[in-house]
């Protein structure tokens, strides 16, 4: 059977489609994906479409892969091929997790939770031209009425799972306005090098804000965290460090990483070190699951970089996004980090534009921020009411979401969304001293938020003549951290560093 996956992101990790490719092509089928790299706000040319709709003339199955904000890229799509060609249409993915009903207004079907077994399951009863609509974890869409089947279990083991699709054969990519053949070289720079993969799946914490506090309503009675063997994770590395000889890094972006024993990362780690040696960078750090017997030997495995979220440091903010932990447990975990600051560099993430929260909480935040040491990168996140969540439950009860599609689907997460009045301000002012290995101290901070001095006025000179500060410093930064590069011929951080800003502007 053919089929044709779709991924619109503008990472072309893509982490799902492309294991879902592997299980149908472990299954016999022809398979071929599409990375159709698209802001989600940025509808397809017209041109595109028409080469898409070319591309996919003798295809029996489209799959395409969504998130909230992607769904009016995906109705794009699935329209003008339906238009066009008639052919069916899968969607997967959080979104047609989250809403399989509104989904079916545009798709054929849709595969509710994890693909893996679903989707094979489903192409080989359409291969056989069997129409029974039993798939578990697939709803249809029948001559106008809607088939609920029920949810599949989650996949226990992951080690059953094949590795991700990597096969340039029959994988294409967007490239301003052509939809071209994947080749090394473009994979190279729009992955920059990187290869994202995961040593886990699910978390247990379900933040009132995050698709996982959802998906453990869903499946309240089954094991969240799944974990995978170090034997199967370590032979993926091998088996990709020798298929894709450009790889710099590689990234372990798993919500639930540092639930991993002290025991299983050290396996882990003594054998990644001796048998793949690339810098890695992982994600899934949390202040309660963060210890110095975890760090240890991420560290002295290659790891070069780790991202934690602290979201914010107010007690009553917490408990709303289920964020269970003390600003003292912050203070120590990025403390543990700092330890080995010489080695690895650092992201923490903080949310922004909470409308539950005040001015004196956003304070006690960037208080809490202000004791962490340097240097570091912060995330700054507009916060968005994901559909299922509870905060987004809350959000709607209470007025704040009125209209799902300008104030959901049409609204971006990242920092540039985020509101710039003044308290907004200082964290961006915080990022920008971090990032340089400078921090905003506590007697610092307390200025720049007194009620008083704000009232007067001089907060806010303190606060242009820091802003102006940042010039020097950024200047200074660039200077230094290029010349230790330059001096110690490693040229790889400045190389990706230009692939980085280059995929940025494509």
């Amino acid at each position: 059977m053919k089929i044709a996956l779709i991924s619109p992101y503008e990472n072309v990790g893509s982490f799902g489609i492309r294991t879902l490719s592997s299980c149908l092509k472990q299954e016999g089928h022809d398979v071929r994906v599409f990375f159709l790299r698209t802001s989600f706000w940025r509808p397809y040319p017209e041109e595109v479409l028409e080469q898409f709709v070319e591309l996919l003339r003798d295809t029996d199955l489209v799959g395409i892969t969504l998130t909230t904000n992607y769904f009016d890229i995906a109705v794009q799509v699935t329209r003008k091929l339906k238009e066009v060609l008639g052919i069916p249409v899968l969607w997967g993915g959080i979104h047609p997790t989250i809403r399989p009903e509104e989904c079916l207004e545009h798709a054929d079907m849709v595969c509710i939770g994890e693909g893996e077994e679903a989707v094979v399951e489903l192409a080989g009863e359409l291969e056989d031209g069997r129409k029974s609509y039993d798939v578990a974890g697939v709803w249809y869409r029948v001559r106008g009425k809607i088939i609920r089947n029920e949810l599949r279990p989650l996949i226990q083991d992951l080690d059953s799972i094949p590795f991700q699709d990597y096969d340039y054969t029959g994988h294409f990519i967007l490239k301003s306005g052509l939809i071209l053949p994947m080749d090394a070289n473009l994979l190279c720079f729009y992955s920059s090098a990187r290869y994202s993969t995961l040593f886990t799946r699910g978390c247990p914490f379900g933040c009132s804000f995050c698709c996982n506090n959802m998906l453990n309503r869903l499946w309240p009675d089954q094991k969240t965290v799944r974990k995978r063997s170090t034997d199967n994770i370590i032979r993926e590395l091998v088996e990709m460090k020798n298929r894709l000889p450009f790889m710099e890094r590689v990234l372990l972006e798993d919500d639930g990483f540092f639930f991993s024993t002290e025991e299983e990362i050290r396996e882990l780690c003594g054998r990644y070190s001796a048998e793949v040696g690339i810098p890695l960078w992982v994600g899934g750090a949390t202040p309660l699951t963060l210890t110095r017997e975890k760090l240890a030997p991420l560290v002295d495995a290659g790891m070069e970089h780790i991202r934690m979220g602290i979201q914010t440091g107010n007690a009553r903010m917490k408990k709303l996004f289920r964020r269970n932990y003390s600003n003292q447990k912050v203070i120590e975990a990025t403390g543990l980090i700092n330890e080995f600051r010489d080695s690895i560099s650092t992201t923490y993430d903080i949310i922004l534009d909470n409308p539950w929260e005040g001015e004196e909480d956003l304070i006690e935040t960037l208080l809490l921020v202000s004791k962490i040491r340097a240097p570091y990168e912060l995330l700054l996140f507009s916060l968005t009411f994901y559909p299922g969540t509870e905060l987004y439950e809350k959000a709607r009860a209470d007025g704040i979401i009125t209209d799902d599609r300008k104030d959901v689907y049409q609204r971006y997460y990242g920092s540039r969304n985020c509101a710039r009045f003044y308290i907004n301000r200082l964290f961006f002012l915080v990022q920008a001293y971090g990032a340089r290995g400078r921090r905003l101290s506590p007697r610092t901070m307390a200025r720049l938020t007194d009620r008083t001095l704000r009232r007067i006025g001089l907060s806010r000179l303190i606060y242009i003549w820091l802003r102006g500060r940042v010039i020097i410093l950024r200047m200074g930064y660039l200077l230094n951290q290029g010349l230790k590069k330059i001096l110690s011929g490693n040229f790889s951080a400045l190389i990706s560093y230009l692939k980085h800003r280059l995929v940025q502007e494509s």
